[in-house]
């Protein structure tokens, strides 16, 4: 999948989200259902797999660890 890109956590907010520092800025994710179901854990500093949201630019979805 080429919409995948690397991004590090830079804060946990509420509610499950996190903020994300990207090249191209900053976006707010939270995680996909596979990673929920898995029990992945993120942590602030932690670098992550992620994909933009289809309709809203500002978020994006975690898929995994990076």
């Amino acid at each position: 999948m080429s919409d995948l890109f690397e991004a590090t956590v830079v804060a946990e907010l509420p509610q499950q989200l996190f903020r994300l520092e990207t090249n191209d800025g900053e976006l707010i994710a939270s995680r996909s259902e596979e990673a929920k179901r898995l029990g992945m854990r993120i942590r602030t500093g932690q670098r992550v797999l992620a994909r933009k949201a289809g309709l809203d630019p500002g978020r994006g979805i975690i898929v995994g660890p990076a």
